[in-house]
């Protein structure tokens, strides 16, 4: 039996309706050597009871709330793909050609990661691909705005080889996976089209949204990229006092907001 190609795992917290347009996003795939696997991130509403009607999933429950982190770890446990693509619950995928473009691009070869482009959802509809010109590791780093790792298809062998695995409890765990990986992979080519919909719901701003719990969780996660710095190839020091520097200044601005927020001068 031919090993799946790909598994799509998506986390959920009291999303039951945006998850199951994520759901039908991937159901609808032209390509078919694929497997879906939901998390529930232990949801206080019907998510979990809603998606338990679907009988082409793989649906697992956390016993406690992990976040976003977590569940994508207890959807690494079992995924049995080739390659892994992560898909947040109110993000969906662009058409029903998706997989099997990327799947195209990918062809014989084995990429460590295969960078993807996206669009925004709501007002702003813009589009974001990556060129050759960005994909380079060191010009990934300092010229992509973006640490996604749902716009990143990733080689389940690579995942497994490195360790890589999410923060569970803690906000801002996507940059830890993200740039651990980038400045792991050996290998990588472009997917040079739309695979997700970003949904851009134009909230709030973090800012106004920030708490004290954030805060500590992103500096927390910073700590770990310091620890990553003792380990990475020289080559690829310099590219992570970037890192450093950028988050460490992400979380002094967010500090400075939310000092004002609660009454600073």
């Amino acid at each position: 039996m031919a090993q799946i190609r790909f598994s799509i795992i998506i986390p959920t917290y009291n999303s039951q309706k945006e998850v199951q347009r994520a759901i039908l996003s991937v159901q609808n795939q032209s390509f078919k050597n694929l497997e879906i696997i939901v998390v529930d991130d232990y949801s206080t509403d019907n998510t979990y009871e809603t998606l338990s009607k679907y009988n082409n999933i793989q649906l697992l429950r956390n016993s406690e709330n992990l976040k976003a982190g977590g569940a994508r770890n207890k959807g690494l446990d079992i995924a049995k793909g080739e390659y892994i693509i992560f898909l947040d619950a109110d993000d969906y995928l662009a058409d029903k050609d998706t997989l099997s473009k990327i799947d195209k691009t990918i062809g014989k070869n084995k990429y460590d990661v295969i960078y993807m482009g996206f669009e925004m959802s709501g007002r702003s509809g813009k589009k974001y691909i990556p060129t050759k010109e960005e994909v380079e590791v060191s010009k990934r780093i300092r010229k992509w705005k973006y640490e996604n790792v749902w716009d990143i298809c990733w080689n389940n062998n690579f995942l497994k080889e490195n360790q890589m695995r999410f923060v569970e409890k803690r906000y801002f765990e996507d940059f830890v996976f993200y740039y651990k990986g980038i400045m792991r992979a050996k290998s990588f080519c472009i997917a040079d089209f739309v695979t997700h919909i970003y949904t851009d719901t134009n909230s709030n701003s973090i800012t106004s949204k920030i708490s004290e719990q954030k805060l500590q969780d992103l500096n927390c996660n910073i700590s770990i990229l310091w620890d990553e710095l003792k380990v990475v190839e020289e080559e690829r020091k310099s590219d992570m006092i970037f890192i450093l520097t950028k988050m460490t200044e992400y979380l002094l601005n967010l500090l400075k907001d939310y000092r004002k927020k609660v009454g600073g001068d």
